[in-house]
């Protein structure tokens, strides 16, 4: 018990220390890239982003979640799970990268297709991110956090040379790929050798390849819509004014987005010991609510912040010309507080593998962003995605909590390992 107390405070305090020091890499490359190439390139560049964020989750058919729990502790069955998921995984990555440089290429203008390829680079890091799984299951998350936390400051020092040294905004956008790279081939070279060389037996082979397209094919849309979510914002925006208002848009966005990463993360670290240990389904809703509760807490006291002194902090990261965008910023952290308490809620539907409705939600979430742009005036477009998000979460949570079958009386307790089961007798 000792030991996985000590497990489980390290992993959090990883995960504060990762998120902490990536959110300072965030905003400094932000202020870094704006400051020397202004806010046309820089939307240029998370329109690029987005769109190699967005078609990565085409490739990630074969994710953590399908390959994790086929792992186990056999040393020859996790060398042969890695040794062909790493080759799934690779081969899915290179033909989605290669169509999307293609398109890039043919359809888009220089200037964006020149970030596109660049932004391209960053695929290659989702075959590599098995190292990173590999390290969790031997609880080693440490290895992931150093990788993380060490790519993190490449960024910033690949962005800090390039301005020193007067390079162009594509040979700053390298930065992206690079700390991709670093972050995930980092964990990947403790087990190089189980990923390139072939197991002695291919004993069970053809059943594990078929458990894993199986299990990637069930997993797969979730991943999709979850990362078409985070990013649609911008690249539906894209397509309906100029890079221009993008780029201040995204300096807002890119601001929030990390402080909702702080929600999701906290909820992550915190549900093993506030809600994962629930021994019935009313408790685990009542534990998740309490999470739920104390994020959003938290979400207010940052909104109150944001009013406060926001403004004044976003012009100094981003200066005068991205004026326009600090109201977006103000309003998308007010819009914050839902997605907090929605991080809390969210870990009774982990809790009780309820997956359909994370889809839903996930699926709800994304309509509303797309139809929300035309929904509002064009003034008031930069804030129609952060409020979408916000309704679309508070529709979701009242219809869930406004459907019977999903109330205590109606669903079974969940199993505890003293639970046994009760005779009809």
């Amino acid at each position: 018990m000792k030991s996985f107390g000590r497990l489980l405070l390290s992993s959090v305090a990883g995960l504060v220390c990762e998120k902490l020091v990536g959110a300072i890499a965030s905003v400094a490359s932000n202020h870094l890239f704006t400051s020397v190439y202004g806010a046309r390139l820089f939307g240029e560049l998370q329109f690029a982003l987005s769109l190699a964020y967005v078609v990565g989750g085409v490739a990630m058919v074969f994710s953590s979640d399908a390959v994790a729990p086929i792992l186990g502790k056999h040393p020859r069955l996790r060398h042969l799970v890695l040794y062909r998921a790493f080759r799934l995984r690779l081969v899915s990555t290179l033909v989605v990268m290669l169509v999307f440089v293609s398109l890039a290429w043919a359809l888009m203008t220089q200037a964006s297709a020149d970030f596109t390829l660049v932004a391209a680079m960053l695929l290659i890091a989702e075959p590599l991110s098995l190292g990173g799984l590999m390290a969790y299951s031997e609880k080693r998350p440490w290895v992931v956090t150093r990788a993380k936390t060490l790519a993190s400051s490449a960024r910033v020092l690949w962005l800090l040379a390039t301005a020193h040294l007067s390079a162009g905004a594509v040979i700053a956008s390298f930065a992206w790929p690079i700390e991709g790279f670093i972050a995930t081939a980092g964990p990947l070279s403790r087990y190089f050798k189980l990923a390139f060389r072939a197991p002695k037996s291919f004993l069970g082979d053809e059943t594990l390849t078929r458990a894993i397209v199986t299990r990637g094919v069930k997993f797969w849309p979730a991943m999709a819509v979850s990362m078409l979510t985070v990013k649609l914002d911008r690249i539906l925006l894209a397509a309906l004014m100029s890079k221009t208002d993008l780029g201040i848009y995204s300096a807002a966005a890119a601001l929030v987005e990390q402080w909702n990463w702080v929600g999701v993360a906290l909820a992550l670290a915190l549900a093993p010991s506030m809600v994962f240990g629930a021994r019935n389904e009313t408790e685990l809703r009542a534990k998740a609510l309490k999470l739920s509760f104390s994020l959003g807490l938290l979400a207010t006291f940052g909104f109150i912040g944001s009013v406060a002194i926001g403004r004044e902090a976003f012009l100094k990261i981003y200066g005068a010309s991205f004026e326009a965008g600090a109201p977006v910023m103000i309003f998308a952290t007010g819009c914050s507080i839902v997605t907090f308490a929605d991080a809390g809620l969210s870990t009774w539907l982990i809790a009780g593998r309820r997956y359909l409705l994370i889809l839903i939600k996930q699926g709800l979430t994304v309509a509303a962003i797309a139809a929300s742009p035309f929904l509002v005036p064009q003034e008031a477009i930069m804030f129609a995605p952060p409020a979408a998000t916000a309704l679309a979460i508070v529709l979701f949570w009242c219809g869930v909590y406004g459907w019977p079958l999903t109330r205590a009386s109606k669903l079974p307790s969940l199993p505890t390992p003293n639970s046994r089961p009760e005779s009809n007798g």
